[in-house]
């Protein structure tokens, strides 16, 4: 394993005068597997965007191998999927994921390739279609897969299982964490199904009002206490005696008065408690810097 490192540092990130992230600090390591938690406008894209230079941002975000840094072409970032009318084939799709390695001659260990990961994905079935006859799911499973045969050092997955049945789901989800052991890379994935994400993931980074509220083991992040406050939500958290947690929405709390917010006290579900108040869409859809054109 190599000892691949991720480290954002002070990321801050506004719009006008408004901030969307602030003071933002992690680090993620060769072959981890992280999960991004929080409501709906968290800042989870935000961020990915951030970290893949596609937006302005203040602080920093290093990426080092071996003792050498490596550029921010090695990080892919997966979009939330949009719609995509190509001719091309799935093979073709997924093909042109590996960008500058291409060139008019496409050579055997070109289609191995591509072979291999279509069979990972299980789309080898799709090979000869052309990507606009699919069905939405089907297409996220294609770029997955275009994801994929880049072998990024970094891979930013940003809702992967939106569009997917529960199969496919854990098809993506064991799919990313596969590649993440197997190639020491490291992989960061918006999810908000909880449970998928505490099954599959090594740590959840969860955000909320801008920052990061809990960096650790599922079980340190899925909490009753956690979930009120990020999520406004009464749950129950439960774990099986092979520790897998599941998490039990109960019933929605009042709507967030601004007391709720960074900072608030871990129990703020309880009444008891006092508080103080404190688009891009593109055909070819990984992004790197070496992107090239839909053919």
């Amino acid at each position: 394993m190599s000892d691949l490192e991720l480290r954002v540092e002070n990321l801050n990130v506004g719009f006008g005068r408004r901030t969307v992230l602030r003071d933002i600090s992690f680090t993620v390591h060769a072959g981890e597997f992280i999960c991004l938690l929080g409501q709906n406008a968290a800042g989870k894209t935000t961020l990915f965007k951030a970290v893949s230079n596609l937006i302005a941002s203040s602080g920093r975000v290093t990426l080092c191998e071996n003792g050498k840094a490596l550029p921010r072409s090695a990080i892919a970032y997966l979009p939330q999927l949009t719609q995509v009318q190509s001719r091309l084939t799935v093979f073709e799709m997924v093909m042109l994921g590996l960008g500058r390695r291409l060139s008019w001659r496409v050579t055997p260990d070109i289609f191995e390739r591509v072979d291999q990961t279509l069979h990972a994905m299980q789309i080898s079935h799709l090979a000869d279609r052309p990507v606009a006859s699919l069905s939405g799911g089907q297409k996220q499973l294609v770029f997955m897969a275009q994801a994929f045969v880049s072998r990024p050092r970094v891979l930013l997955l940003d809702e992967p299982t939106s569009a997917l049945d529960l199969r496919h789901q854990l098809i993506v989800m064991q799919a990313a964490r596969s590649y993440a052991k197997t190639t020491g890379a490291a992989v960061l994935a918006i999810v908000h199904d909880l449970m998928l994400a505490a099954r599959f993931s090594d740590k959840l980074l969860m955000l909320g009002d801008g920052t990061i509220r809990r960096f650790a083991a599922p079980a340190e992040v899925l909490t009753p206490e956690e979930l009120a406050v990020v999520y406004r939500v009464e749950a129950a958290v439960e774990r099986s005696q092979e520790g897998l947690l599941t998490v039990i929405p109960m019933t929605p709390l009042d709507v967030d008065d601004g007391t709720h917010g960074h900072g608030s006290h871990p129990h703020a579900h309880d009444p008891a408690c006092t508080h103080s108040s404190s688009s891009d869409q593109h055909d070819h859809r990984i992004r790197h810097d070496d992107d090239h054109p839909h053919l």
